[in-house]
């Protein structure tokens, strides 16, 4: 069974306008499935929205108060179902042809696959040059850091081994942003296999991610970590 998580804070014109677009990849991949919609203390109508969409194989998880990004999506995969567990963001900034591939990457033996933007064969559309700039920068310094072997820590589409990377969550201390490169980089200390995919992204004009503020807490999260491991 494929677990499929779409965190969402603040999304409803995003989880409105994609929510099918999901459910049509999902059909593909084959009868078994479920999506879990990880709503996480929205202040605009995402709520009601998911709600409605809930049925069958879709269910909706909610948190009447923020947690963070990572921590939505940690409770959302200790609850999925399914032997493999994918979370892709609900703008569907990762083009969802490559869904198939990055689940065939747990089927043929990775415990974790991810999207990348920074691979040869990635394609990335409507991406200011400062954001690119940021994110390579950030990323190399992940690398530098913690000699890791992943060049898109951060790509919001990855697919993970449930019985690898549950026991995992209980490690992670990043509630937000950082959350997605410390859980790739204590996979790689654990020994862990990673694979990486080029994907073909679509930045979104609405992104969450706050350049002046976010990048920068990210790098001292990097740095805080690297203390501690």
């Amino acid at each position: 069974m494929i677990s499929i998580i779409v965190p969402l804070h603040n999304e409803a014109a995003a989880i409105s306008a994609n929510f099918p677009k999901i459910k049509k990849t999902a059909d593909r991949l084959g009868p078994d499935y479920e999506i879990i919609l990880a709503e996480d203390g929205s202040t605009d109508n995402t709520r009601q929205i998911a709600g409605n969409l809930a049925s069958g194989k879709i269910r909706l998880l909610t948190s009447e108060k923020k947690l963070g990004r990572g921590l939505a999506l940690s409770r959302a995969m200790v609850s999925a179902k399914g032997d493999i567990i994918v979370y892709m963001d609900a703008d569907l900034a990762a083009d969802l042809r490559h869904l198939k591939a990055l689940v065939s990457e747990i089927e043929n033996g990775a415990d974790i696959s991810t999207g990348s933007r920074l691979v040869p064969g990635s394609k990335v559309h409507s991406r200011s040059f400062l954001r690119e700039f940021f994110s390579r920068g950030y990323n190399l310094l992940l690398r530098l850091l913690f000699r890791t072997s992943i060049h898109d820590h951060q790509c919001g589409f990855k697919a993970f081994r449930r019985s690898r990377i549950v026991p995992l969550l209980k490690e992670v201390e990043d509630k937000h942003w950082f959350w997605d490169s410390e859980l790739l980089i204590r996979a790689q200390k654990k020994g862990l296999k990673v694979a990486e995919i080029p994907v073909e992204w679509t930045d979104s004009k609405g992104s969450s991610v706050k350049l002046p503020s976010d990048i920068p807490s990210m790098g001292l999260s990097a740095l805080l970590l690297r203390l501690r491991l």
